[in-house]
């Protein structure tokens, strides 16, 4: 996460906290006496926004026009809600800390200086406060880093500083050792001096061989597993998601605007016979097994729900034999910690959503293998520093600066949220609940060298049960067990 050298806040956290329950004391009194809260609004202004500590975002859209967009629901046999037609608006772009400019992109003007700016996202744009894609018309770094390495156009505002958990998750995905881990900042976001609220500014996934995914420039590929194809304008299929219409493939490299026809071929082609290859047990040259078996573990130590939403990126470094296909960076983060505990991520255990199920239920035991083998050299590392090192940011001028957007944020929206600390407690609590029961489970995957064996019994082969918790079943009941590495349904 980008630290900047300047001070975060000179504003004291009691100067903050005092002023702010002073305001929401004053809202309490005057909704008891029956007086309208509108006359003890919240001071939105840029000046005491500022004051917290966190960078603002001032984007000045030409005319003060908004951008907007349409609602769409999916067709018959797929599933989602998104956005369509949305509009792109020409705007300026200022970052300031505290008073002091960071970044000024200029007034627009096309392939020079400016940017533009449209609503982004699905779901998440279905609410009053929207997530944004900013486009600036020169590259540069929005994150003032201090080196034009990190320069770039795309950039992406996104609403997830109302919870820590992207904030996990990228930790989870930098220590995991993902191929590339989105950079970020917690900052306050005014759209034509409007307040807007507390946001994530990140960059965004896409090919930039100094920062971001690098794949070659002439013959890389990045592609998206889109439950959203519905809603983009060129996508492709594969041979493993044509039963239905739940996915289908989507471009972050080359863009949709820029790809062959040659290149679809090739990169369909690769994927179908990687698929292929899961199927017939000799999926080794055609995927990256070890990015494969660290993007799944970090969704299982996470506990996420979403098994349909959640980004799934692939990458191919170009189109030689040597170049595998490889898991990305991991994106969405909002179902962690959804499960209950002890629980496999959702994407481990459907058999549609993606390859994780039959890379597991392969004759071929290499995948895992590497996914046991990864557990084993994480498992006494990764969450700790995790822990550790959100506990540090919920510690920090920064975490405090955070606390205090959020406190703003719900008055701005009429929405609460959880606190800082609570975020803290729930990521604790989860895993110190879910860890020990997951090592249990990924004890009893058939990796072809756990020691799992078949035995004799009255003519019968069998083998030792364990239930869904990874605990030996003594007297198995009606039910569902683990047997060999594998699920089994029991009846007694």
């Amino acid at each position: 996460m980008f630290r900047s050298a300047l001070p975060l806040c000179l504003w004291s956290k009691n100067v903050q906290c005092s002023m702010f329950n002073v305001q929401k004391i004053t809202l309490i009194l005057l909704a008891t006496l029956g007086v309208s809260t509108a006359a003890a609004q919240t001071d939105f202004s840029l000046e005491n926004i500022r004051r917290i500590g966190l960078p603002v975002v001032e984007i000045t859209t030409a005319d003060g026009v908004e951008p907007t967009c349409d609602y769409v629901t999916h067709p018959d046999g797929s599933f989602g809600e998104g956005i369509t037609n949305c509009t792109k608006v020409a705007c300026r772009v200022v970052i300031t800390r505290q008073g002091e400019t960071l970044y000024d992109s200029g007034e627009y003007q096309k392939n020079v200086s400016g940017a533009t700016i449209k609503i982004n996202g699905n779901t998440s744009a279905y609410h009053d406060n929207k997530p944004y894609k900013v486009k600036l018309e020169k590259k540069g770094d929005l994150l003032c880093r201090g080196d034009s390495k990190y320069d770039d156009k795309e950039w992406k505002l996104s609403k997830d500083a109302r919870s820590l958990r992207t904030i996990i998750g990228l930790k989870m995905n930098e220590l995991m050792g993902l191929p590339w881990t989105p950079a970020y900042e917690p900052c306050n976001v005014f759209v034509n001096g409007d307040y807007r609220g507390c946001y994530l500014l990140m960059e965004s996934v896409k090919r930039n061989s100094g920062c971001r995914l690098d794949v070659d420039k002439a013959t890389g590929y990045i592609v998206e597993r889109d439950p959203y194809w519905w809603n983009e304008d060129v996508w492709f299929e594969t041979n493993f998601y044509s039963p239905n219409n739940y996915y289908r493939w989507t471009w972050k490299y080359p863009d949709e605007d820029d790809v062959t026809a040659e290149q679809t071929e090739y990169i369909r082609n690769y994927i179908n016979e990687a698929e292929q290859s899961i199927a017939d047990g000799n999926y080794e040259q055609y995927i990256d097994v070890g990015s494969f078996a660290a993007w799944l573990l970090s969704h299982d130590m996470m506990g996420t729900w979403d098994s349909g939403g959640a980004n799934i990126f692939v990458m191919k470094y170009d189109n030689t034999p040597s170049s595998l296909l490889q898991m990305a960076n991991m994106w969405d983060f909002d179902s962690i910690f959804w499960l209950d505990k002890g629980t496999l991520a959702r994407v481990h255990t459907s058999a549609i959503d993606f390859y994780f199920y039959q890379l597991l239920n392969s004759s071929n035991k290499a995948f895992a293998r590497a996914y046991k083998q990864k557990w084993e050299s994480v498992k006494n590392t990764v969450p700790q520093q995790i822990m550790a090192f959100v506990k540090d940011f919920a510690n920090s001028e920064e975490g405090r600066a955070l606390q205090t957007s959020r406190e703003y944020y719900t008055q701005r929206w009429n929405k609460a949220l959880a606190s800082v600390d609570e975020d803290v407690a729930e990521m604790e609590d989860w895993f110190d609940g879910h860890l020990p029961l997951l090592d249990r489970i990924i004890q009893n995957i058939d990796d072809g060298t756990n020691g799992i064996r078949k035995v004799e019994n009255g003519g019968e082969e069998s083998g030792a049960l364990y239930d869904l918790m990874g605990r030996k079943a003594a007297a198995p009941r009606h039910g569902i067990y683990v047997s060999q590495g594998k699920k089994v349904a029991h009846r007694k």
